[in-house]
């Protein structure tokens, strides 16, 4: 979920008086932790400054229920996972809690999808997925591959959508932030909540069916709130298909993705058409934000997808056909029936990622017996992404 933002000249000034320099690890056998980079003591206005809080009424109209804590620390650090290939590699993630109150427990965010490199979570303090620390909690915000500053991933693809590698990841961070925080005398505790929106949505349902099928003995989560993202990703294909008008263009960037991690060799004059079946590599490398590849694309996917795109699975040419087993295997729904509750929110006028996503989400989920809250109505994808986290604080306040 991408809002322009509103940073205030005071917000500034506590960043940069409050930040600690790069220092080496602490003392101490660590398997997952390889570094702590960055520790910034932020006060609550500063993060509503950020964000620019006062236009949400859902998150200001419950301030009094919702705010345990008002003055938190921001801790920047890089750990030890793979890649989607195995290969290990050292990964970004940011650590926000609570320094006036007792730490109440632990939300595992994920983040949006971000266009450019250089725009993981990390690197854009406060995050919003930091919001769940007004609360009292810790919250564990991966940047996962292809992001953060002091890791060795930025020049890596994203690996949209591939879940084990999301859940891998987020695992390997939930184990660095467990071994951070015994540092500071706080034991993670198993039971965890699992959220995120826009893209974080859709890795949070990864996330959570990757904790529940490998590590169920480990953590206990206790619920899933997740919003607006791409749970599926042949669900969303065909949303894009079918209502062609996305304002936040991510889907070449997923295909070429899934091209490079499957070594499809994909022949993209076939995928998209010209002028970016000739550009794609430059235009998407990583270096632009959304409003940049928008003034070269345009919102109509029918200016710049293959006619192929458009047709149903059968009908499309080869090199979709090369793309759909990939597709299939990279669900966060088929093939599971989640214990934990899962709230689930979508705008019905959603132009970053269809609103199909979320009722094959809903409808799969509801068919095989599993809980699941499904909420949806009129709305930018934006303000669905503020009635997700306002719905996560109040239940965190109330909890």
């Amino acid at each position: 979920m991408k809002k322009t933002l509103k940073i205030t000249t005071c917000f500034f000034i506590t960043l940069i008086t409050s930040c600690q320099p790069y220092h080496d690890m602490p003392a101490g056998d660590y398997q997952y932790l390889a570094g702590i980079h960055n520790t910034i003591d932020l006060r609550l206005d500063d993060l509503f400054d950020s964000f620019g809080v006062e236009d949400y009424p859902e998150i200001t109209s419950k301030l009094e229920y919702i705010v345990f804590s008002r003055n938190f620390r921001v801790v920047v650090i890089t750990y030890h996972t793979t890649d989607p290939l195995g290969n290990p590699v050292i990964a970004d993630g940011t650590l926000y809690y609570p320094l006036d109150c007792d730490i109440r427990g632990v939300v595992e965010m994920s983040g949006i999808a971000h266009m450019n490199k250089n725009s993981g979570s990390s690197e854009n303090i406060p995050a919003l997925e930091a919001l769940p620390v007004l609360a009292g909690y810790a919250v564990i915000l991966p940047d996962m591959i292809g992001y953060g500053k002091y890791g060795n991933t930025k020049q890596m693809p994203h690996p949209f959508m591939m879940c084990d590698n999301l859940g891998k990841v987020a695992w390997d961070m939930r184990l660095a932030a467990t071994e951070y925080f015994r540092t500071i005398g706080y034991d993670i505790p198993r039971h965890t909540i699992i959220s995120g929106y826009s893209y974080g949505g859709g890795v949070g349902l990864a996330v959570a069916r990757y904790y529940q099928e490998r590590h169920r003995n480990q953590v206990y989560v206790e619920r899933v709130v997740v919003g607006g993202g791409a749970c599926d990703l042949n669900a969303t294909f065909r949303g894009f298909a079918d209502n062609p008008i996305c304002t936040y263009p991510l889907l070449p960037g997923i295909i070429m993705s899934l091209d490079y991690y499957y070594n499809l060799d994909l022949d993209y004059k076939m995928i998209f058409k010209s002028p970016l079946a000739d550009h794609y590599a430059i235009w998407y490398d990583r270096t632009r934000n959304a409003s940049g590849l928008l003034s070269l694309i345009g919102e109509d996917m029918r200016n710049y997808m293959h006619p192929d795109f458009f047709k149903p699975v059968e009908e499309r040419n080869a090199e979709f056909q090369k793309l759909q087993p990939i597709l299939d295997m990279n669900s966060a729904v088929d093939g599971w029936v989640p214990y934990m509750p899962i709230y689930l929110y979508h705008s019905t006028q959603d132009q970053y990622v269809p609103i199909a996503a979320a009722e094959y989400a809903y409808s799969q989920f509801k068919k095989k017996g599993a809980y699941i809250v499904y909420k949806s109505g009129k709305g930018s994808h934006a303000d669905w992404g503020v009635k997700t986290f306002a719905a996560l604080l109040l239940h965190l306040a109330i909890k």
